[in-house]
């Protein structure tokens, strides 16, 4: 008698711990399973101004058979150009031998395909085709620039060798983020006037035809995440943008452009964010460097032997969308001097000179660093690299 109870309660109590353990693992299974923190994207952008090739730019570059070489040009910035996930420059050249002439420089620009090797080299990514000397060569001329650049591999847009190719949205990927891509000028200094009339009709990208929403809109479409337009405009010769410019740069950013960068002037004018009021109400935020200036070139006016690397992130937020944020600056002095030039970061050179720089130059390039730290806001860091 008193066994069997012994063996009731045991059965009991086996019962009971079964159920409990049941009931623990009903209460485990119907535990929601958390999914995993999505990773946020970001991308380091890096973008100069102006790759010219004046004259004695090309003499320098000649070598004895005949052939050219531009590394030496950038030897000493390359490293710079490349430290960032993709970089943006201005190609304000032909590309290529137009018929029987020769390679030019000013007012007529037209290198040799080897230019490319070194600007490649350099770490460059994309180049805007839409400039005031892309039509130096005449609509040919452009067209064989369109087709060099791309079998040297660059990213391009600008310059446009079909109706087809101009309505298709430029969209490049970089960290798996969408980048759409805008290129306007404002003029091709009257040459149009003697090229094919495809040249207006598709060739260019003008930036008196733009519809800056529209265009905005099928980026978007196509899928782009981030907007950077890259407008030559302006006038030469100036260190403040004119109230157009400015006017001209906010119904881009109210348009949808998250990032603008200008070239043309041949002088460093301020970069700043930018407000506007969107169609829909909202207010739309963009950084916008009106002139990154002259990146290598062979001009002698004051201030144009100075430009800028801007250096910024893209970084996706939370809830959604990007933002452009951690604007940095590498401030460049062009260096010239009789067989070189090559563009240096003045920042990184204000404690000793470069070797073989004199005092003279090496004077001048702390006093292009001054000046362009008078013009960028404070709130925007310069680095050495």
């Amino acid at each position: 008698m008193y066994e069997r109870a012994i063996r009731t309660l045991a059965l009991l109590l086996a019962a009971m711990l079964l159920g409990a353990c049941a009931a623990a693992e009903a209460a485990f299974e119907a535990e929601p399973t958390l999914e995993p923190a999505q990773e946020l994207r970001s991308a380091r952008l890096r973008a100069v101004g102006d790759l010219m090739v004046h004259q004695k730019q090309l003499d320098i570059a000649r070598q004895a058979d005949g052939s050219y070489d531009f590394h030496p040009q950038y030897a000493l910035i390359a490293d710079s150009l490349a430290d960032a996930d993709y970089t943006i420059a201005n190609l304000e050249t032909t590309i290529g031998q137009y018929r029987d002439r020769d390679y030019s420089g000013f007012p007529l620009f037209n290198s040799p395909e080897s230019l490319l090797d070194a600007v490649r080299d350099a770490g460059v990514d994309f180049l805007t085709l839409a400039n005031n000397h892309m039509l130096d060569r005449y609509f040919e001329g452009m067209l064989n620039t369109v087709e060099v650049v791309e079998r040297y591999g660059f990213d391009h847009g600008g310059a446009n060798r079909s109706p087809e190719e101009q309505q298709t949205p430029i969209i490049v990927e970089v960290n798996g983020i969408a980048l759409g891509m805008l290129c306007y000028t404002q003029m091709t200094n009257g040459m149009e006037s003697y090229c094919n009339a495809a040249v207006k009709e598709y060739g260019v990208n003008y930036l008196r035809k733009a519809d800056f929403a529209a265009e905005v809109q099928a980026l978007r479409d196509a899928g782009a995440e981030v907007v950077i337009a890259m407008p030559h405009w302006g006038e030469e010769y100036n260190r403040k943008p004119e109230a157009n410019t400015v006017a001209l740069a906010k119904k881009m950013v109210a348009a949808g452009v998250d990032v603008v960068l200008g070239s043309h002037p041949h002088m460093v004018q301020p970069v700043e964010y930018v407000e506007a009021e969107a169609a829909d109400g909202s207010l739309r935020r963009g950084l916008v460097a009106y002139c990154l200036g002259n990146f290598i070139d062979n001009m002698t006016k004051r201030y144009t032997d100075s430009g800028i690397i801007l250096d910024f992130t893209l970084r996706e937020r939370q809830q959604g969308g990007f933002e452009v944020v951690e604007p940095r600056i590498v401030p460049i002095y062009c260096w010239k001097r009789s067989d070189m030039i090559q563009a240096v970061s003045s920042l990184e050179y204000l404690e000793s000179a470069p070797e073989g720089m004199d005092g003279g130059a090496w004077d001048r390039l702390k006093a292009s660093y001054r000046e362009l730290r008078e013009l960028i806001d404070e709130d925007i860091p310069m680095i050495a690299r």
